[in-house]
């Protein structure tokens, strides 16, 4: 009997839920085909309906774990443009723990990211993986040079930082403190800690209003300003 598309796809996230769950006892190179259709319940068979081998099924399992930084990132960056008023690191910092309370709230996507940073030997063929993992953080760098940049253009930087060096020691912090609460699971909440340290580090990037810091560094913006755009005489 022809299975229906409903029954087909109830079959194939069983194999990835199987799947998750041997990756993370037995990490990814040594799990079998075997085991993942023993803890999904269904046969070798059912598994090559939906995936060729076992890479397959860790590559579907991967783009799950993206976080959503890309629907975030337009979000923050769409909100700064239609209100220039607002506070850049602020709005930064909010959509920073936007996306680690969604991403503690989705146990499937912390275990997927589990494997993917602890439980995986990158062979040759897995290499495409690791590969999009690392695009998918130059994204979130990106997003954070952004962001910063606005602020910088703004008010400036405090003394030492310049915007790519200060979105890429973020985006060290945020990956850190995530891999740090993966190594142990359910000993500490994410994302107030988390934004502890986040809070602080934006606090040593920024100028703070009233400081001598940031009139020197408005002083020096606005002297670039008229230097690139000369007022013309009557």
């Amino acid at each position: 009997m022809r299975r229906t598309k409903a029954e087909a796809e109830r079959t194939r996230e069983a194999v990835l839920a199987g799947a998750i769950d041997v990756f993370l006892e037995r990490g990814v190179t040594r799990a079998t085909l075997e085991q993942i259709a023993s803890a999904a319940g269904v046969t070798r068979g059912a598994i090559y309906w939906h995936f060729k081998d076992k890479q397959e099924i860790f590559i579907a399992l991967e783009r799950r774990a993206n976080l959503p930084s890309d629907e975030l990132g337009a979000r923050l960056e769409a909100r700064l443009a239609a209100e220039p008023e607002l506070d850049p690191l602020a709005e930064l910092k909010d959509a920073i723990e936007e996306g680690l309370r969604a991403f503690e709230k989705d146990p499937e996507r912390s275990r997927i990211l589990t494997i993917l940073w602890l439980r995986c030997d990158y062979s040759e063929e897995l290499l495409p993986a690791l590969a999009r993992q690392r695009e998918a953080d130059l994204a979130l760098q990106r997003l954070f040079e952004t962001v910063i940049g606005i602020a910088a253009r703004r008010d400036g930087l405090a003394p030492g930082w310049s915007v790519e060096t200060a979105a890429r020691a973020l985006l060290l912090l945020v990956n850190g403190s995530v891999l740090d609460w993966l190594r142990a699971p359910g000993k500490s909440v994410l994302t107030p800690g988390t934004m502890k340290l986040v809070a602080a580090f934006l606090d040593t990037v920024s100028v703070r209003a009233g400081s001598p810091e940031r009139s020197t560094a408005r002083l020096k913006a606005n002297s670039r300003s008229s230097f690139r755009h000369p007022q013309r005489s009557r």
